[in-house]
C-alpha cells in the first residue's frame, strides 16, 4: 500500500529530561522518520516547552528554514505581557513556514481561557489556525475542555491523548465541537481504539501522529495501515485532513 505519511505530532530539540535518541534538528528527525516511510512533519521544539517560548520559536523558524517537507509550530503565552503575540505576528508566522500554535499553560503559569486570550484567539478562530494541545505534556484535560467552552469554533488539535479510557473524554469533544481533531500516536495503545473512532465519527477528525521521540513512529505508521478502516479512510487520517487544515489556515 502506497501512503503518504504527514506527521502532526514530532519534536526537535534536546529535552531537559533525556528521552531515547531525541532528534537534535528537523534533518535527523526526518532521516529517523523516514524509516517508517513518513513523508512530513508538523514540528514543535523542545525548548519552547523546557526552557523559553520565545527562544523556542526562534530556534524552530532557523531550523525549518528552507524545508519542504517541515512545518513548524509555535508556542504562545498571553498577548498582554507582549513577550511573543503583537501586531506582526502573523505575518512573522507566514515568513517562517509556521502554519500552526501551541500552548503549554501548566508549564508557562498562565490560564488559557477568554479572559486570557479572548480577542487573539477569536482572530486564531477565524483564519482557522490550528492549535496543537497536549493532554499529556503542558494542559489538563479539565483546562481542554474549558478552552473549548471559550472558544467552541477554534480548530483545534488534541495531542498525546493517554493509553486508556480516552474516548470517555475525547468523544464528547469530537460531538460537541466541529472542529476538533484527535491525534493518533496513543489510540494503538486502546483496543480497536482508531476503528471504534472513525466508525462513530468518521476520519476526517483523525491526524496522524507519531509523538515521536516519546512513542516509537514505527508502532503509529502500522496501527494505521492495518487498521480495519477503508482505505480512503487511512488516507484522509495519514496526510489528507492535515493538508486540508493547513491549507485553510489564513495568516
Amino acid at each position: 500500500m502506497n501512503i503518504t505519511f504527514f506527521d502532526c505530532n514530532a519534536c526537535i530539540g534536546l529535552p531537559v529530561v533525556r528521552v531515547y535518541r531525541p532528534a537534535p534538528d528537523s534533518a535527523d528527525l526526518m532521516a529517523r522518520l523516514a524509516h517508517a516511510r513518513i513523508d512530513k512533519a508538523l514540528v514543535w521544539h523542545t525548548l519552547q516547552f523546557d526552557y523559553s517560548p520565545q527562544e523556542g520559536n526562534r530556534l524552530l523558524a532557523e531550523d525549518i528554514s528552507g524545508r519542504s517537507d517541515v512545518f513548524g509550530c509555535w508556542a504562545i503565552v498571553p498577548p498582554h505581557t507582549r513577550e511573543i503575540i503583537d501586531t506582526s505576528f502573523f505575518d512573522r508566522m507566514r515568513a517562517s513556514r509556521v502554519v500552526a500554535l501551541r500552548a503549554f499553560p501548566d508549564k508557562h503559569n498562565f490560564i488559557m481561557d477568554r479572559i486570557v486570550f479572548g480577542k487573539f484567539l477569536d482572530e486564531v478562530s477565524d483564519r482557522r489556525i490550528p492549535v496543537l494541545v497536549s493532554a499529556q505534556t503542558g494542559m489538563n484535560w479539565n483546562s481542554i475542555q474549558a478552552l473549548l467552552r471559550d472558544f467552541p469554533d477554534l480548530t483545534c488539535v488534541i495531542c498525546d491523548l493517554g493509553s486508556w479510557g480516552v474516548d470517555r473524554r475525547t468523544w464528547p469533544l469530537l460531538e460537541h465541537f466541529p472542529n476538533v481533531y484527535i491525534e493518533t500516536s496513543y489510540l494503538s495503545l486502546a483496543a480497536c481504539g482508531l476503528q471504534a473512532t472513525v466508525a462513530n465519527y468518521g476520519a476526517n477528525r483523525l491526524l496522524f501522529g507519531t509523538g515521536f521521540p516519546n512513542m516509537y513512529a514505527h508502532a503509529s505508521v502500522l496501527d494505521l495501515v492495518h487498521s480495519e478502516i477503508s482505505e480512503e479512510d487511512k488516507h484522509l487520517i495519514a496526510h489528507g485532513n492535515l493538508e486540508r487544515l493547513i491549507s485553510e489556515a489564513r495568516m
